[in-house]
């Protein structure tokens, strides 16, 4: 607004919104290249210089949507973490294990950063609980329907059934994101699903 010869002028805003749909682009541009920055070079390695290079984009725009390094970390990490906890509930954590051979350097280097930073970083690893506790309910409730349709074991509590399988989960990806292979992996899932399945006993065993 201005005075013009005593008269009020209105003048018409011309600087361009930015779109949602354009928003979202930037931000996931963001993510992607912070995510190949992360598992390249480590939380620590990743400058906001590299951040730049992996992202194509300046300092300016990367926090304007993350106020800092730790924030876009923690972002990749939960977007991952809750990812995991919906596949859990659709399909179980042994299928979730099936499909980590499909990740690619960028997604298993997050993992192994949150590895490290679990053991370094008290404040990460409090915050971190309550990715780790959507997970463990996942599997939990999955067991537990499970068990309710007869598939799986009714020998051992859900619960120990859940940390069984967080284990094997958990040495599986720390083994893929440090780039050593899995030998036989098909027969080793297998193997790990007949664990918590419930097996019928023969007429001979039941009679015994």
């Amino acid at each position: 607004m201005a005075l013009q010869d005593g008269r009020t002028v209105w003048y018409i805003d011309l600087v361009p919104k930015v779109s949602a749909e354009h928003m979202a682009a930037t931000r996931r541009r963001v993510l992607d290249g912070a995510r190949r920055a992360f598992a390249a070079y480590g939380y620590e390695g990743a400058t906001v210089k590299l951040l730049e290079q992996e992202t194509g984009l300046s300092r300016g725009a990367i926090f304007h949507h993350f106020p800092d390094k730790d924030a876009l970390f923690l972002a990749l990490a939960s977007e991952d973490a809750e990812e995991v906890a919906t596949l859990v509930d659709e399909a179980g954590l042994v299928e979730v294990m099936r499909r980590l051979r499909d990740k690619d350097a960028g997604w298993l280097g997050v993992q192994l950063e949150v590895t490290r930073r679990l053991r370094t970083d008290a404040d990460f690893a409090a915050l971190w609980q309550q990715h780790l506790r959507g997970i463990e309910r996942a599997t939990q409730a999955r067991l537990a329907r499970q068990r309710d349709a007869g598939v799986v074991r009714r020998d051992l509590p859900v619960e120990t059934l859940a940390a069984f399988l967080a284990l094997v989960y958990d040495g599986l990806v720390a083994q893929l994101a440090t780039g050593m292979p899995v030998a036989h992996l098909d027969g080793v899932l297998d193997l790990v699903e007949q664990a918590v399945r419930d097996t019928p006993k023969d007429d001979n065993e039941e009679h015994s």
